[in-house]
């Protein structure tokens, strides 16, 4: 498994490299846990995730602690409740990059941008689509579609500028509320 690298960016970057860590990575249950960590930034339990997830505690804890060898999950600190010690997890403070993969992956990474486009659109189409706005308040999602014009100079300011917001606001901070982002840009090799 790689070491994160903090030599470009204030969290640190995992590269995940074999077909294992891929796999683990992008299990759904997994993607399932590391986005309810993200979401309860304080941590949380392998019962609390249980609950939440609606699996056994057991199944929950198997699945932290394939996560936590990878590297996307931390143990946050552990408290005394009721006479046990309580584990609380968090998602690690990196970036996840798969930009130095092994050459015969390509098809699980395929699978796993994918997948993650696909739950960032199911959970806007449950909470977003079902609630009436009123029409003079926007309700904080968006979505757009298109093809924009421009230079290979202003592409690289843009997606620079994306990436440097992301890393800025990875972190809760007062009168943040969480926001999930699927954005997919790329340049296409043939003009029509």
């Amino acid at each position: 498994m790689s070491k994160p690298d903090t030599s470009k960016t204030s969290a640190p970057i995992l590269y995940l490299i074999t077909e294992k860590e891929l796999r683990t990575y992008m299990h759904p249950l997994r993607q399932k846990i590391l986005r309810a960590l993200k979401l309860h930034p304080e941590g949380m339990t392998a019962k609390q995730l249980a609950d939440l997830l609606s699996i056994a505690p057991s199944s929950a804890g198997h699945h932290l602690a394939a996560l936590e060898q990878i590297g996307v999950v931390t143990l946050a600190r552990t408290e005394l409740i009721h006479g046990f010690t309580a584990k609380f997890y968090q998602a690690a403070d990196i970036t996840v990059s798969l930009s130095q993969t092994e050459p015969d992956t390509k098809a699980l990474q395929s699978t796993l941008l994918r997948y993650g486009v696909q739950q960032v659109l199911e959970h806007y189409l449950e909470h977003t689509l079902p609630q009436k706005a009123d029409a003079n308040e926007k309700s904080g999602s968006d979505v757009s579609f298109g093809v924009w014009y421009a230079s290979r100079e202003e592409t690289v300011q843009f997606m620079q500028s994306i990436q440097t917001f992301l890393e800025t606001h990875q972190n809760p901070g007062p009168d943040t509320i969480p926001f999930e982002l699927a954005l997919v840009a790329h340049v296409p090799e043939e003009n029509p």
